[in-house]
């Protein structure tokens, strides 16, 4: 059928123009279709004119919340007199007003230097290993001077310090902020030739050339330092010797967190009115006991009506030595044992509970139940005692460490005599047995030699070292215990029977213990964020289990306990060094099994941060992990000093190890440490055995400090921070320190109108953005003839003249001495755009920054939420209702507009934009059916084309049959 049209489209028989033909009468038949089509373009003009509405209104709404969001009329701007020494922001909580400050320090962090080598990487340093630490092991932990005087602190200044020779110095003790740095001012002053020590809670000041006349302390004019140091009218003075009167011990202000040389009382917070942490058993002989439930943690009473009744908090946790004191005497008299009370005993530093009879027996028992050491951290834990039980010391003295925390927490072992041979061939004993402190035992050891020993520090503060002062050669020093009970031994300073060639012994580390229960896992020694996670631990018997560290964990105890409630053989608890955990294999009640414990971390690093992920190296005793934060470096024979810094630097270990070259001489090649956190908690000791690697301090690694409230640092507060950021120091100030100071630095906070001009600013400029733009989809333009595409709009129309008639309209029930923003200059110009006379609305925030504050931003919302009864007995909370306001200035009224507008499911551009899509898809149907349609008719026209030509063909068929018979 095809052949019946020629390739042009013509009929071969007809000679007609076919396709022409069909063309013309579907163009005909496609009226509808084109109509259709430019309606839709019509319609679409229109949604792109409501969708740039809508994101108009969005922006105009975003201008209008940021004056609620943003506190736009809070806002502070501060302002530094030196931003080159320290910057300052400011925000909306900012106390306003003008500071001064005294940047005296910014923070540092510990970089030491090793002696000269001669090169870098070609020969072998000839190291072995190297010990790490954090400065936490040190024996002389820094007291600050706050904590004096009971709290009171010391009152900064200047004192006047003559020694025997009469040679005065005037030592400036205004920007010391702690005991240690009192010492270095003393002992530095460069005039008066004296050495400051401490004892106990005295500060003690030797005169060096002197064994009879003690040097002169006094008050340097217009301070009282010297007295508040007890150095003055109530010290004593004793061969060369002036020793100041107490100025720290126990009191009520002692906070537990500074028990225990800074470990803390494990207390666990219970919910319920019968909680308690420790009990006083309490016996008289003639009657039952008397269990008295003592609670140091949150309290609790039950409220209500039973059965509709609930647990309350009432107290918190105590803090302090006299908040221990308090619940316990509560506890008694409420029990009824009146003559039994607790009391602080400042000389000793510990807690007494005595019965004023003196007959009755007093016992101290743990909550079991709570798996705590309450009782144990606060020293009373104690069996039966008759008439008094004295606690355990848990403070001890200035920079000194409690006896009870060295060895891991063991403390000292053997029955505390030491036997000492001196160089002269002197011998003589010292007794240590009742020391608590290690500035007792060290004092008990030079009082026993006469003044021929001096005990102080090893060079790495982790030990003891015992210098002979005879002079003398002739024999060896010897330092020894009882046999069986060899005190000497647990102090680390045995030399044996043969003693020492020398005339020095330097003591072993007396692993001082700073990790317990109480730790917070934030606080671990490397300041290495624990992080959450998953761990297994497999046991010996080949059990494994999976532990979760939550973010609800917080101490090492907590992730102790969570382990040993995990019912397998290997179990946790604090490691004998007293500086990490230990993962062990329980054996007392099952026989010991055959396979080495593991652990592994299986999402998040919780084991490797707390350094108990590994396998253990053995079964049997062996089979344990120590989590230990003491890390050993382990050098290969060979291994050059670049070698050396690798290995430390992969170790992990917080310490940053670098080989530097100074250029001079045979050896310019030095090994370099810095700790890798700032300020003092990131000070670190090393230890490197008998390999001198001759180590020279560069920098402690100090806080960064200031003063605050004064132009005289004497006067002002001292503050330290272990970065050179001092947020919160003044409410809502963020203050960075950037160099040092010498003069005085001055703060100032005002409101920021500047910034409240900015955003309102930027409000008119939005809202002028969209009335231009309504003008623009509206308008009718005559020259061209054209009409927006939103001409006529009523939609677009309302919401222009709504939204002039609330911006130059009243707020919603608001109380300002402003009623329009015409009166603080935001009024409506020529051109028809809003305008902002600044000088106006600066003049009214000086005349009522609340009220113009009010009149954009007040806003008091109506609870939007209803009680619905469902059922009998039965209401839920209805949610979906709209909110109401009481009270809503301006920029709550344009939010709220805003979204009327604008709302995703009941705004009116919303709705329009929905409605025109409906539209344009019921056209789109349409345009689809007529298409059908039109298809249909094209191919009915081609068919009756087609038969046409056959028609016709027959036709001339018979005409020439009909002209071939003629």
């Amino acid at each position: 059928m095809s052949g019946v049209a020629s390739a042009g489209g013509g009929g071969i028989f007809s000679g007609l123009d076919t396709a022409t033909i069909i063309e013309q009468l579907m163009s005909i038949e496609s009226r509808p279709k084109t109509l259709i089509q430019k309606r839709i373009g019509q319609i679409q003009t229109q949604q792109i004119g409501i969708l740039d509405l809508n994101s108009k209104i969005q922006a105009l709404k975003s201008a209008a919340e940021t004056f609620r969001l943003k506190s736009t009329f809070k806002l502070k701007a501060a302002t530094s007199s030196d931003k080159d020494t320290l910057t300052a922001t400011a925000d909306t909580n900012a106390a306003v007003g003008s500071f001064t400050f005294l940047v005296d320090r910014l923070v540092s962090s510990q970089q030491t230097l090793s002696r000269g080598f001669t090169d870098r990487d070609i020969t072998g340093a000839g190291a072995s290993s190297f010990t790490f630490e954090s400065a936490r092991a040190r024996l002389d932990a820094d007291v600050a001077l706050a904590d004096l005087n009971n709290g009171a602190g010391v009152a900064r200044g200047k004192i006047t310090i003559t020694d025997s020779a009469n040679r005065a110095a005037t030592v400036d003790l205004s920007r010391a902020v702690t005991v240690s740095d009192v010492l270095e001012a003393i002992n530095g002053n460069g005039v008066a030739q004296v050495t400051a020590s401490v004892s106990q809670g005295r500060l003690v000041i030797k005169d060096n050339n002197s064994t009879t006349t003690a040097p002169t302390v006094a008050d340097a004019i217009g301070y009282t330092t010297a007295t508040s140091l007890g150095l003055t009218t109530a010290s004593t003075t004793s061969n060369g010797t002036r020793t100041g009167a107490s100025v720290y011990a126990m009191n009520a202000n002692t906070t537990l967190n500074s028990f225990n040389d800074s470990t803390g009382v494990q207390i666990n917070n219970v919910v319920g009115t019968g909680a308690f942490s420790f009990i006083i058993k309490v016996t008289d002989g003639a009657n039952p006991p008397t269990n008295v439930s003592v609670n140091i943690g949150e309290k609790y009473e039950q409220q209500g009506t039973p059965p509709n009744t609930t647990q309350v908090k009432v107290a918190a946790a105590v803090s302090t030595a006299g908040g221990v004191i308090t619940r316990i005497n509560e506890a008694l008299t409420a029990a009824g044992a009146t003559t039994v009370s607790a009391s602080i005993d400042a000389t000793n530093g510990r807690l007494v509970i005595a019965d004023s009879q003196g007959t009755r027996t007093l016992e101290v028992i743990e909550n079991a139940p709570l798996e705590t050491n309450t009782a144990r951290d606060l020293g009373i834990l104690s069996g039966p005692t008759v008439g008094t039980i004295n606690g355990r010391r848990v403070l001890s003295g200035l920079n000194s460490t409690l006896v009870n925390s060295l060895n891991g927490g063991s403390g000292v072992t053997g029955d505390g005599e030491l036997e000492i041979t001196l160089r002269n061939g002197d011998t003589f004993t010292a007794n240590i047995a009742s020391a608590t402190t290690l500035d007792q035992i060290m004092s008990s050891i030079e009082s026993a030699s006469t003044n021929r020993v001096r005990v102080s520090l090893n060079d790495q503060g982790t030990g003891l070292k015992v210098e002979d002062l005879t002079g003398a050669t002739t024999s060896n020093l010897i330092i020894t215990g009882s046999v069986g009970a060899d005190s000497a031994a647990a102090l680390g300073i045995s030399t044996g029977a043969t003693g020492v060639a020398a005339a020095t012994v330097s003591g072993t580390n007396l692993q001082k213990r700073y990790v317990t229960e109480n730790t917070l896992l934030a606080d671990n020694p490397l300041k290495r964020a624990v992080g959450t996670g998953t761990f297994r631990i497999t046991d010996s018997m080949g059990l494994s289990k999976t532990f979760s560290v939550t973010n609800s964990m917080k101490t090492f105890g907590d992730v102790i306990e969570l382990i040993n409630d995990g019912a397998l053989k290997a179990k946790a608890r604090i490691n004998a060094k007293g500086d990490g955990i230990e993962i062990y294999e329980d054996n007392s009640s099952t026989p010991a099994g055959t396979q080495k414990i593991k652990v592994d971390d299986e999402s998040g690093v919780v084991a490797k941060n707390l350094n108990f992920k590994g396998e253990a190296s053995d079964v049997g005793v062996s089979n344990k992990i120590d989590g230990s934060f003491e890390k050993s470096v382990t050098f290969g024979v060979g291994d050059t000093l670049q070698q050396v810094s690798e290995k430390i630097n992969a170790a992990g270990i917080g310490i940053a190890a670098a080989v530097i070259s100074d250029g001079a001489g045979a050896t310019p090649y030095r090994l370099a440490l810095s700790s890798t956190l700032s300020g003092r908690t990131g000070r670190f000791v090393v230890d490197t055995g008998t390999f001198d690697l001759g180590l020279t301090t560069l920098d402690r690694g100090e806080d960064a400090k200031l003063f605050f409230g004064s132009t005289d640092a004497a006067r002002a507060v001292a503050v330290t921070r272990s970065s050179n950021s001092f947020d919160g120091l003044v409410p809502g100030v963020k203050l960075d320190a950037k160099s040092v100071s010498t003069d005085p630095i001055t703060v100032s906070v005002a409101s920021n109108r500047d910034e409240m001009v900015s955003t309102i600013q930027t409000f008119i400029s939005t809202f002028n953005t969209l009335t231009s733009r309504i003008d623009e989809l509206t308008k009718y333009d005559a020259e061209t003839k054209k009409g927006g595409a939103l001409l006529g709009d009523s939609t677009a129309i309302q919401l222009r003249n709504t939204l002039f008639q609330t911006i130059q309209g009243l707020p919603k029930d608001v109380a300002s001495s402003f009623n329009r923003f015409a009166e603080i200059g935001i009024t409506v110009g020529t051109g028809g755009d809003l305008e902002l006379d600044e000088d106006r609305l600066r003049t009214a925030l000086d005349e009522d920054a609340e009220g113009v504050e009010a009149l954009f931003a007040a806003r008091i919302q109506n609870t939007a939420e209803t009680e619905e009864e469902i059922s009998e007995g039965v209401t839920v909370r209805n949610t979906d209702t709209t909110a109401t306001f009481s009270s809503l200035g301006i920029m709550g009224l344009i939010e709220e507009l805003s979204k009327k507008y604008i709302d995703s499911t009941t705004g009116i551009l919303s709705v329009r934009n929905k409605a025109i899509t409906d539209q344009i898809t019921a056209q789109n149907a349409r345009i689809t059916s007529l298409d059908q349609r039109l298809a249909s008719k094209r191919t009915k026209l081609e068919r009756q084309f087609v038969q046409m030509e056959l028609a016709i063909s027959k036709l001339q068929s018979q005409q020439s049959a009909l002209g071939s018979l003629g």
